[in-house]
């Protein structure tokens, strides 16, 4: 059979709302910008769709251009139920023909993982070229997610498995080892020796809206800070690596995370969250947590490491601040000058800043000011998703964005040794006073 060097991307869980709202919209985003091609993609769904009705349905979420007639011709669909082998032996036929290189996305809840890929090994279905990408939760605690690993990896070799935290590749968060590890005068000073504490805040000013019954299997712990914020923690609490390759960035976040210390903990629930759809009446999960941590190394012994995720507070945004120890600072302390502080926007405003002490025209006294650079300002509004560099990095094989099997066990094992306390209950919008108080000789930056 004649080979083609082309890519085929199967969406498993291709009718979802991951698919439709972000992974097909991505797809058509790099087509647009000439970054795909020779390419196929198969959505499949346990519903019986024509293909005309399933590119309607994927189209949807679309911002279509005169390029979408080109680019759907390239969408196939295959009706599958992941528990049905006879459907795996369809969608081997509606491979054929397509590119020989392919990209599995399971894009669906980790307890249909283990039955997918039994499937799409005995089915003789991931080939050497092919990448496995599995969509987080990444199992439910330690005990599921090392099993969950020992599975894949009987079937399928590490270098062929790209675990996502969709977090990894956005802008902003990507550029962090540059930001840390290419600027002599940036990394030296994220230390013990300078730092008073650090932040990692992703607030959010909505609710659970259509997630409801799988937010109430999760909640903030195991939902967002067991993902998102321990990687953001590990990215900045990492030593130098050796290399700034896949290998040696992934290890030393690892070892950041080994060294992870929960000191104290606080949750809320937002007033109605029980009565959102396919929430439990009764429920005592928490769409709110604040935690204190500690990173057992060397370079941030003494620091606090404050880290927070929450629906319906005041504002949507998501942040990393560094606040500079002011004992550092000269003896000008009197005269009105604040701690210095590095700030990194992950959105809505993408950037990255210093704040910094000057001199009040024709005065003595001090005022802040802002040292920026404007992620958006300088490389203009279309800077790609991070679905867009999700599938990017996956095609060239970089797996730097993606977790390794020790790094979800390292996550997990935080989390399983966490004790949660009850939520406190806060209206939406608003900042429980408990939650405002919760940092020691501070308070969160651009919380309230």
């Amino acid at each position: 059979m004649e080979v083609n060097n082309g890519v085929t991307f199967v969406l498993l869980g291709g009718t979802g709302d991951l698919a439709r709202k972000k992974l097909l919209p991505s797809l058509y985003n790099l087509y647009k910008k000439g970054k795909l091609g020779e390419f196929d993609i198969i959505g499949t769904s346990r519903h019986d769709l024509s293909r005309e009705e399933y590119v309607r349905h994927v189209g949807v979420n679309i911002d279509k251009h005169e390029t979408w007639d080109e680019f759907k011709e390239n969408i196939r669909f295959a009706q599958l139920n992941f528990y049905n082998p006879e459907d795996y032996e369809v969608l081997q036929e509606k491979l054929l023909g397509c590119g020989d290189e392919r990209l599995f996305y399971l894009a669906t809840l980790p307890q249909h993982f283990d039955v997918i890929n039994d499937n799409l090994s005995s089915h003789d279905l991931v080939n050497e070229t092919s990448k496995v990408l599995y969509e987080k939760p990444f199992g439910d605690d330690l005990k599921s997610a090392k099993e969950l690993n020992r599975s894949i990896n009987e079937l399928f070799p590490e270098k062929n498995i790209y675990r996502i935290d969709h977090y990894l590749d956005k802008e902003l968060v990507a550029n962090l080892s540059i930001l840390r590890f290419s600027n002599s005068i940036i990394d030296p000073i994220l230390s013990a020796e300078y730092v008073d504490h650090v932040q990692i805040i992703a607030s959010e000013n909505f609710g659970v809206e259509e997630r409801g019954g799988f937010y109430d299997r999760y909640g903030a712990v195991k939902d967002f800070f067991q993902s998102h914020l321990l990687q953001l923690l590990s990215l900045v609490g990492m030593s130098t690596p050796e290399k700034l390759d896949s290998r040696c960035i992934r290890d030393e976040k690892v070892r950041a995370l080994r060294g992870v210390d929960i000191l104290d903990t606080i949750t809320g629930q937002y007033e109605g969250y029980r009565g959102e759809e396919g929430v439990d009446e009764d429920s005592t999960t928490e769409t709110l947590t604040a935690v204190r941590a500690a990173l057992n190394r060397p370079r941030w012994q003494g620091v606090p490491f404050y880290l927070l995720t929450g629906k319906n507070l005041a504002k949507k945004y998501s942040q990393i601040y560094v606040q500079f120890d002011k004992n550092n600072q000269s003896s000008m302390s009197s005269n009105g000058t604040i701690p210095n502080s590095l700030v990194v926007s992950i959105q809505p405003d993408r950037g990255i800043y210093f704040v910094i002490n000057t001199k009040v025209p024709g005065g003595i006294g001090t005022e802040p000011a802002k040292m920026e650079f404007c992620h958006t300002c300088h490389h203009g509004p279309n800077t790609p998703s991070a679905y867009e560099n999700l599938f990017s990095q996956a095609l060239a094989g970089d797996q730097r964005s993606f977790i390794r099997y020790d790094e979800i066990e390292e996550q997990w094992r935080i989390v399983d040794g966490m004790e949660i306390p009850e939520p406190i209950t806060y209206e939406p919008g608003e900042v429980p006073e408990e939650v405002q108080n919760f940092i020691q000789d501070g308070e969160w930056h651009g919380l309230s």
